[in-house]
């Protein structure tokens, strides 16, 4: 069966919560919270990770959403501790959904590890 490519996905996300935690521009030393552009066309990602860029692949099917080959520049920022979280987060989520211009990330044993809110 072939699967038919989610288009919600295609867009900019801006992350709003780690497992359950809202997270603010504090937790990155006052610099922008992470954000991504998905885009679906090439299987790709990039983005900004709370201190560094950060690029990598998507492999996505029904209700699937890897990301993968992450790789990131390597600049030091005091307390990277939410950078490295949402990174192990991000690699480590498996599920899906999109609703109310959100993006619902989860990895089985966590719904909800990162919750992204889609800007215009």
């Amino acid at each position: 069966g072939s699967y038919v490519t989610d288009y919600r996905l295609h867009d900019i996300w801006v992350l709003e919560s780690i497992a359950g935690t809202n997270v603010s521009k504090a937790d990155f030393n006052g610099s922008d919270v992470p954000n991504m552009e998905i885009n679906i066309n090439t299987n790709r990602f990039a983005g900004f990770s709370g201190c560094n860029r950060m690029t990598g692949s998507l492999f996505f099917e029904k209700d699937l959403l890897r990301f993968s080959q992450v790789a990131s520049t390597r600049m030091a920022c005091p307390n990277m501790e939410k950078e490295s979280e949402f990174l192990k987060a991000l690699q480590s989520s498996t599920d899906y959904k999109v609703e109310n211009n959100r993006l619902y990330l989860s990895n089985g044993s966590e719904d909800n590890l990162l919750i992204f809110k889609k800007i215009d």
